[in-house]
């Protein structure tokens, strides 16, 4: 959510020839409860984006501390890919969130946030789903 409040204060204070732009469009302690909600459907969304995989969606140990998604995968699964979708996971939550809340403050870029949002889905998808090649295996003689 801090993530959610820098972009939108961002957006809100670029925004030129719109005097009132930052305070109709950044997010304040007030919002919290809309902002929850949002959160929640992008949870949903992404639970829905990769039904079959997900074998855990929710917070973490501690509790409310940690997100935690886990997937089960192929055993061709290409570890290396992990850091990424860890980054386009965040990103997405960010975007969605975003998106959802200017629909209600900032309509004009509302879908280019939900696009990018949809395209970080997407990303985090086909990285799940994505088989690393396999490799002949070595013999020492």
């Amino acid at each position: 959510m801090r993530e959610v409040a820098v972009t939108t204060a961002y957006t809100g204070g670029k925004m030129e020839n719109d005097e009132n732009a930052l305070h109709r469009i950044s997010t304040v302690d007030e919002d919290e409860n809309h902002l929850e909600r949002f959160w929640e459907e992008s949870r949903a969304d992404i639970c829905q984006e990769l039904i079959g995989l997900v074998t855990f969606e929710g917070m973490a140990t501690p509790p409310g501390k940690y997100y935690e998604l886990r997937l089960d995968v192929s055993k061709s699964f290409d570890d290396a890919l992990l850091p990424s979708m860890r980054l386009s996971l965040f990103s997405y939550f960010v975007q969605s969130i975003v998106a959802k809340w200017y629909v209600y403050t900032n309509k004009g870029e509302a879908g280019e946030y939900a696009d990018k949002a949809a395209t970080l889905l997407d990303d985090i998808h086909r990285k799940a789903v994505y088989k690393k090649k396999p490799t002949r295996p070595t013999y020492d003689d």
